[in-house]
């Protein structure tokens, strides 16, 4: 069992590991420089979040040279509706996690998100209520939307900790998920290792469905967003918007690959 004195033995290596994290996930795109991508034009998206194809005109020029282009959409689900307070213990903090985990959302004016797709998508999301019903709201009506474990967020559990600690909710998600990070506090979930491994399949799950598309959309959670868009800049893919961490807001990445492929 992890307790709270024993984080605090490792404050200095849990806090260096979070800033890694956030700094791996906070890089713009690498990919600006490639002319290609300097044609695409987000500017026009009004709304909050737009939807759409690659240009027809520009994918048309692509595909005279024997390319186009295929891209993945990761939106972030609306904020759920729970209350949040000041200060919490432990306990307190894990029936937050619970209560987030099964929750409605917060209803959304519709504008927020553009939609402008063939109909023939398929949109997905995972396994958690937030998630599905904010790809329901914003596609439900127009396009099939698939539900997969696969696309969740990362697990957490609350360290152990007396009741006589009140810390605010950031302090006590930042040390149980430093400590899930380093190894130590993952008892009855994924391990940090596993979770990688989890995103690797989703991102390997959306890159087959764009090579089929050209266009794939997933609607899922900050965490698992952040950890996909990582594992597609691996394999060659240019980030041209970065917003998958907020609520409705869409990480874009883009790759140009061969005609026949």
């Amino acid at each position: 069992m992890i307790s709270l004195k024993h984080i605090i033995k490792v404050f200095p290596i849990l806090i260096g590991a979070l800033l890694i994290a956030c700094s791996a996930q906070s890089v713009l795109s690498e990919g600006k420089s490639q002319p290609e991508l300097d044609s695409l034009n987000l500017s026009e998206c009004k709304a909050f979040t737009c939807v759409s194809e690659i240009d027809f005109s520009f994918q048309s020029n692509l595909k005279k040279q024997g390319k186009r282009m295929l891209q993945i959409y990761l939106i972030r689900h609306a904020k759920p509706n729970v209350k949040k307070n000041w200060f919490y213990s432990a306990a307190e903090a894990q029936q937050y996690v619970i209560a987030y985990n099964s929750v409605p959302i917060i209803p959304f004016d519709s504008s927020l998100v553009s939609v402008q797709l063939r109909p023939e998508h398929t949109i997905y999301c995972s396994s958690l209520p937030r998630s599905q019903e904010t790809a329901l709201t914003i596609f439900g009506d127009k396009f099939t939307v698939v539900s997969d474990s696969v696309f969740r967020e990362f697990e957490i559990r609350m360290i152990s900790a007396n009741s006589f600690f009140k810390l605010p909710l950031g302090i006590w998600q930042a040390f149980s998920r430093g400590s899930w990070m380093l190894g130590f506090n993952h008892r009855g979930i994924e391990s940090y290792k596993e979770a990688k491994l989890r995103a690797t399949q989703a991102a390997e799950n959306l890159i087959n469905v764009a090579y089929d598309e050209e266009t794939a959309v997933l609607v899922a959670h900050g965490m698992l967003n952040g950890a996909i868009e990582s594992e597609l800049k691996k394999k060659g893919w240019k980030l041209i918007q970065k917003q998958g961490h907020v609520n409705l807001g869409a990480t874009i990445l883009v790759k140009t690959v061969d005609l026949e492929q």
